[in-house]
């Protein structure tokens, strides 16, 4: 199976089956590994080589050992992932405050990384006695003071990401139930990215105009003015497809200033797709199964545009791509853009599982003296970034 068979089928269920395989088989096709040894062969920094190894590693065995045992000087870590790793080691239990969108999210990472959810702990005794989603275990906060003898001595998480409601939530536990302080892991207020991630790699330079594919809710294109600092940005486009997401963002960016906001997905060509909307940072492109699968519920149809298309002689200095698997495609749909503009560029190379080499190696194609970059900003296998320049 080549590697372009299974871009053919981006999406599919069938797709993800051939990928499954491929990593149980133990070893990766003749193409594969030639691609391998040449983006490795413009790797220039230590940290960007451990990193490539371990995903190689983890992308032929599917042992996630290879990216969580990764020395910490080789992950770019923020204050809450760090003592996610210190507190909550492989093998060990936790209570999960709040059953809704970050809560599960984190449950199915930890599942992931060897961490099981004894129980959710949520105000709202709807959501119980068993969480519809997980199958883990809802209990209010009054039978977690009831059941202090089961529940005390386990490390408990805060799942909301506002800071003062989780702040809220951690007095009421320790005030009110009796948890110890030591025993809550509260305001996890970053818990999938860092503030520097996408530019902690480069320095910013004069009249920069950034693409940003994928902007959620648009605080990216923030700490992207925040990098530039003194220096200014002559521009920002901006794309972003989930409905709700966009609405948040136009919102946002309006003070900002001299940035387009789109409410397209990006890919190779200009189409109509499915896609997962859910108003959260995972809204993503699938394929007609996946969306028959979910009775497509919170399923739409939205336009995907070629950059080529959408910039045509368009100024373009960084482009940077969190776009839930999809980069593939939207790189394909920049070449001319990239061809003839030769952007710095920050993309996530971890949606699938042979990310980190096809993407490379496609920009690799475009132009042959990019240098490529790696770094890891997640406690598991979530958020490793190519930096290209």
């Amino acid at each position: 199976m080549s590697v372009s068979e299974k871009r053919i089928e981006y999406g599919s269920d069938k797709a993800s089956d051939k990928q499954k395989a491929l990593r149980g088989s133990g070893s990766m096709d003749a193409g594969f590994e030639k691609m391998a040894e040449n983006v490795y062969a413009h790797l220039n920094d230590e940290i960007s080589k451990k990193i490539f190894e371990a995903r190689m590693s983890y992308a032929k065995t599917g042992d996630l050992g290879y990216i969580t045992g990764l020395d910490s000087k080789y992950k770019n870590l923020n204050s809450d992932m760090r003592v996610y790793v210190e507190k909550i080691p492989k093998g060990s239990h936790c209570l999960m405050y709040g059953a809704g969108v970050a809560g599960h999210y984190l449950a199915g990472r930890f599942k992931n990384f060897g961490v099981a959810i004894d129980a959710f702990i949520d105000p709202d005794e709807s959501k119980g006695p068993v969480d519809e989603q997980t199958g883990i275990k809802v209990i209010t906060e009054k039978e977690l003071k009831e059941n202090m003898n089961l529940y005390g001595d386990k490390t408990l998480v805060v799942s909301y990401p506002v800071k003062p409601v989780a702040d809220e939530i951690r007095k009421r536990l320790i005030g009110e139930i009796g948890i110890s302080e030591n025993n809550i892991i509260g305001g996890v207020f970053d818990w999938r990215n860092n503030q520097g991630q996408y530019f902690d790699f480069f320095e910013a330079r004069e009249n920069e105009v950034f693409v940003d594919c994928g902007c959620f809710d648009g605080a990216t294109c923030f700490n992207f003015a925040g990098w530039c600092g003194h220096k200014g940005f002559e521009h920002i486009y901006s794309f972003e497809a989930d409905p709700k997401n966009y609405a948040k963002a136009k919102e946002i960016l309006a003070p900002l200033g001299k940035c387009d906001l789109y409410p397209y997905g990006t890919a190779d060509v200009n189409k109509k797709v499915y896609f997962a909307s859910d108003a959260f940072e995972t809204s993503c492109i699938i394929s007609r199964e996946e969306a028959e699968k979910r009775n497509f519920e919170g399923v739409e149809e939205i336009e995907t545009v070629a950059l080529d298309d959408v910039l045509k002689d368009k100024k373009v200095t960084f482009l940077k791509m969190d776009i839930e698997g999809a980069e593939y495609e939207a790189l394909q749909g920049a070449r001319k853009l990239i061809m003839e503009n030769r952007p710095r560029m920050a993309i996530s190379v971890y949606h699938k599982f042979e990310d980190f080499v096809t993407l490379a190696d496609l920009v690799l194609n475009m132009h042959p003296d990019y240098r490529i970059a790696y770094r890891h900003y997640g406690f598991d296998d979530l958020e490793t970034v190519m930096y290209v320049e």
